[in-house]
């Protein structure tokens, strides 16, 4: 019997040395999966980058593979890359890992245990990483305009009732800030044009400034529309000029109105129809007019109504900010094939009182149209009686900042100016900025950027 057991004993041992460094083809992808005595094994994988990044590896044992998840910016750095392993204990690898090779292709490592001879071969595997991008929004700063010296409810804020960007200055009235800051640097250089009183400002997605001006600050014509082709600091220029009509009124601005496409939109006045001015822009010379006519009135005593683009293209997708009886609704459409023949979408939906409809009986507001992670938004800032809101919506009526979180106290009588909003895009850091102007009250900001999170 005793010889019986010793025979067993020594049978079983023997089948274990046998196994060491064997592998479960039954295990499931993904499970730490440990056999024998773990001599051989590659425990982490770390590619490094010449630009001092990483990317960690997966290391499955059960086939022995490791899996490179990479993203697209990571494939042309991965063509000349070094490993760092951890094995264990006492164990080789071959090849060096820390000679460059291309792991866009299967790279093979063969890991020799402390004993010299017990040996496991692992191949990597590069998998493309499915990354899903998002757009976040945050606050990104506040102050009241008595804050920075742009009058109050109790004080006059005329001069200061309008809002635009320039480079990575914000311009309000002629006063200048940081953008990102809102500390004061400047005053806007009007040389040229200082007998001229603003009436509209706006600027276009590559950060151009430009401002309606008239000789009374009134609706009627002579209007310029000047803008600032080498920054706010220097003199302005004229860029559209009309001796008939007023259209420095509700301005807006897409693309890059000095550099390829650009266009500039204005209110074309008062009437029955909705009638405003779209002038497209080819590296800064006229090259069309279109006179659209968005068959809502403009005149039904709700003051405002505004177009404004997300792109260059004056047949790309706009957005229209519409005051009616008792709120404000918001549109938009895609392209026009003549002035009467608009297509015109209604983005619906209340919400809590404060969506894109019924936000106030009295309307004032602005809207403005951008593009951003593919995206096409509209940045929206409108007011009740006793409130503001402002928000931040896509075409399927979507709301990336939704105005129940952005709610203001801020008493209204019609006698107001319309509030201002704009965007600016940062393109060195792919962050975007939407600005909020109520002349005498705030000005705020709020930032745009993509995660993967």
């Amino acid at each position: 019997m005793k010889t019986l057991l010793k025979n067993l004993a020594y049978a079983a041992l023997a089948g274990f040395v046998l196994t060491g460094c064997s592998d479960d083809d039954t295990a499931s992808k993904g499970e730490d999966v440990e056999r024998g005595d773990k001599a051989c094994r590659i425990e982490t994988f770390i590619l490094n980058f010449d630009d001092e990044t990483t990317l960690s590896g997966d290391v499955y044992d059960y086939d022995k593979s490791i899996d490179l998840a990479y993203t697209t910016d990571q494939l042309e750095l991965m063509k000349s890359a070094t490993a760092t392993l951890t094995l264990s204990e006492g164990a080789t690898v071959s090849p060096d890992p820390s000679q460059p090779a291309d792991y866009t292709q299967p790279v093979s490592f063969t890991v020799t245990a402390k004993d010299g001879k017990t040996t496991r071969t692992y191949t990597t595997k590069p998998v493309e990483k499915v990354v899903e991008l998002y757009t976040k929004i945050e606050a990104a700063n506040s102050k009241t305009t008595t804050e920075m010296g742009l009058g109050s409810v109790t004080t006059s804020a005329s001069e200061y009732k309008f809002i635009g960007v320039s480079g990575d200055k914000l311009v309000i009235g002629t006063k200048v800030f940081d953008y990102k800051t809102f500390e004061p640097v400047g005053e806007l250089n009007m040389t040229g044009y200082t007998d001229q009183k603003l009436t509209g400002m706006a600027n276009d997605h590559a950060g151009n400034l430009i401002a309606a001006v008239t000789p009374t600050g009134e609706g009627t014509p002579p209007t310029t529309i000047i803008c600032w082709r080498n920054g706010w600091d220097q003199a302005p220029s004229e860029y559209i000029k009309s001796e008939t009509s007023f259209i420095g009124k509700l301005i807006s601005a897409g693309g890059n109105i000095f550099e390829g496409q650009g266009i500039v939109s204005a209110m074309g006045g008062n009437g029955d129809a909705g009638a405003h001015f779209v002038f497209e822009r080819l590296d800064g010379a006229a090259n069309g007019f279109y006179g659209v006519e968005t068959k809502h009135p403009s005149n039904d005593g709700n003051w405002s109504q505004m177009i404004s683009p997300c792109s260059s293209d004056p047949l790309g997708t706009w957005f229209m900010f519409e005051s009616v009886s008792g709120g404000s609704e918001i549109y938009t459409w895609t392209g026009w094939s003549a002035p009467n023949s608009i297509s015109m979408t209604q983005i619906p939906g209340v919400l809590s009182g404060k969506g894109p409809a019924n936000w106030g009986n009295l309307t004032l507001g602005a809207i403005r149209g951008f593009t951003y992670n593919n995206t096409e938004y509209a940045a929206i800032v409108t007011s009740g009686w006793p409130e503001t809101y402002i928000s931040v919506i896509n075409t399927n009526g979507e709301f990336l900042l939704n105005p129940n979180d952005t709610v203001t106290t801020a008493a209204h009588t019609g006698s107001e100016a319309i509030m201002q909003i704009t965007y600016a895009y940062d393109e060195e850091k792919n962050e975007g900025y939407v600005f909020v102007l109520e002349a005498g009250v705030f000005v705020k900001s709020w930032k745009l950027t993509v995660s993967a999170e």
